[in-house]
């Protein structure tokens, strides 16, 4: 993992995270090696981007251009050719860090951010269904909340579930959108006050489901966090066993059948530190409730990079790397 410069950290991370961590770590070295190879690069390196995968084919919008540009035009990844094909403009505004789920053929796709971070005009809250068939969008009833930077995503049975987004504050919030009847609900956490601080109030983190379940941690709050738990839709939170490695932000995240992956990120430790962009795999079982370092990212450490699944294999590409460079590039990971 390469250290940065506390002013580089800074820079890369906008005005977003006034102190990010990098207290020393001790990396765990892979169990098991996978099988990683590149494919076709993306035409265009984005950064912050969002994903999601319909009829096995994947794709990709928004995001942020090697010039700063906020994107919003569509790519379809197609793993069978190995291809790319730009599906065009969409409606929406472009932007960074929004957040997109599936359900039934199609994809819901929105928030995120676009502006400055002193405007809470920036934090975006329109929600859109995204139909394949037909390549078209339709706006739907928006987010009910400004924390909508970043936020975590989750897939039930006819709803969804969104939180932890940021807007100049920390949440914890978790809403429920009804697919049926197009509507948001708050949905009352309940939480351990044993647990004190779990769930962390967070912003960057991460979440999938998994085997019916859903998981989701680290994230950001006055340094990068390690936390992970499993949500449960009636809004309870059950304690998991923490992300091993490094603590981090701006990481990715998907999950197979079997397995929910936890991909590279960035560590930062608070004021006077420098910061690591982290390269390394990790795998978590549900059954068990335990962690495993998998391999590394070839090129090595990404954030605000994206991962996803098709069949069986786990992509990942696209972010930023050690030198602060948007990247086009994409890798396939064979589960072994």
């Amino acid at each position: 993992m390469k250290h940065l410069s506390l002013t580089k950290i800074r820079q890369l991370f906008l005005v977003h995270v006034i102190a990010l961590t990098a207290i020393s770590c001790n990396p765990i070295e892979p169990d098991v090696k996978l099988s990683i190879t590149p494919c076709a690069p993306m035409p265009t390196a984005r950064a912050a981007a969002t994903c999601f995968v319909i009829a096995n084919k994947a794709y990709i919008w928004g995001g942020r251009d090697s010039v700063g540009t906020y994107c919003n035009d569509l790519w379809q990844y197609d793993s069978t050719t190995d291809s790319w094909k730009h599906l065009g403009v969409t409606p929406l505004t472009g932007r960074v860090n929004a957040t997109a789920c599936v359900y039934d053929g199609r994809a819901y796709v929105g928030l995120g951010f676009n502006g400055t971070y002193n405007n809470v005009k920036s934090y975006l809250t329109d929600w859109w269904c995204y139909d394949p068939v037909q390549n078209t969008w339709e706006q739907l009833e928006n987010y009910p909340a400004s924390t909508s930077d970043r936020a975590v995503s989750l897939v039930g049975d006819g709803e969804l579930y969104v939180g932890y987004g940021f807007n100049w504050t920390h949440e914890r919030d978790m809403y429920r959108y009804r697919i049926a009847d197009d509507t948001w609900e708050y949905i009352d956490v309940h939480l351990d006050r044993n647990a004190f601080t779990f769930p962390i109030r967070s912003f960057g983190g991460v979440g999938s489901t998994c085997q019916n379940r859903h998981f989701v941690g680290t994230g950001f709050r006055g340094h990068s966090l390690n936390w992970w738990g499993e949500w449960l839709p009636e809004g309870k939170w059950l304690k998991r066993k923490n992300v091993p490695g490094a603590k981090r932000t701006l990481a990715a995240c998907t999950a197979s059948d079997d397995y929910v992956y936890v991909i590279g990120g960035m560590h930062y430790g608070g004021v006077n530190t420098d910061g690591q962009i982290l390269s390394d795999i990790l795998q978590y079982n549900p059954q068990d409730d335990s962690w495993m370092k998998v391999g590394e990212i070839p090129s090595g450490g990404l954030f605000n990079h994206i991962s996803f699944r098709v069949h069986n294999d786990i992509y990942i590409g696209l972010g930023e790397n050690e030198n602060l460079q948007l990247t086009n590039q994409l890798y396939c990971v064979h589960e072994k």
